[in-house]
């Protein structure tokens, strides 16, 4: 019976360390999860734009010390059509936990070789290799709209690769990758959504504030719709230019109206659909 004392004793001490153990092990102690998202703004003449990337890190800025660096992210390489990103769908790109108390300031992308594009021309479809630039050859850095890393939070961050300016024809016919992205928290700015009609139109949608412009390939939403449906997200607040843009030989009249965005919320376009004149109407 002398030797109990010391066995309670033994016994608590090795769960302390099987306990102090297991928080070292487990990522999620002290920890945010981040989940990375990407999407697109999409282009109007490219059919499909698959993009190649190989790694993900972002930059966290301690919220105390102020003093930053670079994280590498467990992302295994994928390549992805964007263009199928449009309208408010993402993919994930990145699930995964990092340190609590940290500001994620920047993006850092690599490439791989795996980037093409699918380019519709009037007599047919083309595929087309895009190249890497050597300027980006380290990657590309894309500045957020900063986000806290808080513990035992999920912080969603948005990546929206602009593809209707992320494609560049050089003097010799050669075609390079030169993403524009933006990153944005995914509880950022507002919503714009509508319709339009008719299918004969076959429009785009432009949203213009200041400097930034984002296109939208409207698509159907329900089978049998007499209308297309298209979505931005992750709008700054104040006025914006929406612009439906109807195919040149359809004969049908451009159209702009205003849309007051909101943060955190959703402008819904009235009517619906936003019906396009003819040329020849009044």
């Amino acid at each position: 019976m002398r030797y109990q004392p010391f066995l309670y004793i033994l016994t608590a001490t090795l769960l302390l360390f099987l306990w102090q153990a297991c928080d070292e092990d487990d990522p999620s102690v002290n920890a945010s999860r981040l989940r990375l998202k990407l999407t697109d703004a999409a282009s109007v003449v490219v059919r499909d734009l698959y993009v190649d990337i190989s790694e993900i890190s972002v930059f966290l800025v301690d919220t105390e010390t102020r003093e930053g660096e670079w994280v590498d992210l467990e992302f295994p390489g994928r390549t992805y059509d964007v263009l199928k990103l449009r309208n408010g769908k993402m993919v994930q790109l990145v699930d995964q936990y990092v340190p609590a108390g940290r500001e994620l300031q920047q993006i850092r992308i690599k490439f791989g070789n795996d980037n093409y594009m699918v380019e519709i021309t009037d007599v047919e479809i083309e595929t087309i290799p895009l190249q890497i630039p050597p300027q980006l050859e380290e990657g590309l850095v894309i500045d957020a709209i900063p986000m806290e890393m808080r513990l035992n939070t999920i912080s969603n961050m948005v990546i929206d690769l602009n593809a209707a300016i992320s494609v560049r024809i050089m003097e010799n016919g050669d075609r390079y990758l030169y993403p524009v992205a933006r990153a944005f928290p995914e509880v950022y700015g507002g919503k714009l959504k509508g319709y339009v009609a008719p299918l004969d139109a076959n429009p785009y949608v432009k949203v213009i504030q200041e400097t930034d412009t984002f296109f939208s390939i409207p698509e159907i939403e329900t089978a049998g719709d007499q209308m297309v449906m298209f979505q931005f997200i992750g709008l700054r607040e104040g006025d914006w230019e929406v612009h439906f843009m109807p195919d040149p030989e359809s004969n049908f009249k451009d159209t702009v109206i205003i849309a007051t965005i909101e943060e955190g919320a959703t402008f819904n376009i009235s009517p619906k659909p936003v019906r396009l004149k003819r040329l020849t109407e009044e």
